[in-house]
């Protein structure tokens, strides 16, 4: 039944999400045919202008897929959660950990996806601009980073379930209350956000790096779990569908 769930996570996402992935990759390739003609036309002044505008078309989608991807988070957890299908899934066969957990696998592949778009698109134009590429250079320039690599990617994904899951904390939070439900969780996600925020400017570690990230991916760890724990608990014992 689980697995079930987590299928449906898919299932019911719209497929204009797909189709927004998508513009952006198409308009990354754009930007960089367009760019690659400028040197040979014979309106330099006009292509640079098309070129500006195809750049601010790609900020645009840039900015709508990280809100799309936030929005989706939200709307896949609250509405199927503690609104009028809450009541449905709250009798399905499966435990509240196994809820809290098929949405946090959606929200993850939802974000993960989000950040491949993103790079995807940056490379594309990347390595269609016509501009000498020393990738020599390029290489001495990550080569240091590279054999911790999978320090940073562990860093991205954990920071991210911590976000998600401070999202999810938040909407539960914020359904305690009987009146003003969405305004009260978006205050205790603030509120979440900017005691998070001083208690890491003032434990900041000035040292190595690595070190750095590593003390990261340990504190987003204990907000994870947290955030988890505080998410079931109100999931268990302090539901108010309305």
């Amino acid at each position: 039944m689980f697995w079930n769930l987590v299928r449906y996570e898919f299932k019911n996402v719209n497929k204009w999400y797909l189709a927004l992935y998508g513009a952006v990759l198409a308009i990354s390739v754009l930007i960089g045919a367009f760019i690659s003609s400028l040197s040979q036309s014979y309106n330099p002044n006009n292509a640079a202008y098309f070129i500006f505008f195809l750049v601010l078309v790609f900020g645009g989608l840039s900015v709508t897929l990280w809100i799309a991807t936030i929005f989706l988070i939200i709307r896949r957890f609250k509405g199927s959660v503690y609104d009028r299908q809450g009541y449905l899934t709250l009798t399905l066969p499966v435990s509240e950990h196994q809820i809290i957990t098929a949405k946090l696998l959606g929200g993850l592949v939802w974000s993960i996806l989000g950040y491949i778009v993103f790079i995807l698109s940056i490379l594309i134009i990347i390595f269609l601009t016509p501009i000498e590429k020393d990738f020599t250079a390029l290489y001495n320039f990550i080569s240091p980073y590279l054999s911790y690599g999978w320090l940073y990617a562990l860093s991205l994904f954990v920071g991210s379930i911590a976000w998600i899951l401070s999202i999810y904390l938040s909407i539960s939070i914020g359904q305690l209350f009987n009146e003003y439900r969405t305004a009260m969780g978006i205050l205790a996600y603030i509120v979440i956000s900017i005691v998070i925020g001083y208690i890491t400017f003032f434990l900041r570690v000035d040292n190595d790096y690595n070190v750095m990230v590593g003390t990261e991916i340990l504190r987003d760890l204990f907000l994870s779990a947290i955030y988890y724990l505080g998410t079931y608990y109100i999931l268990k014992n302090k539901v108010n569908l309305q």
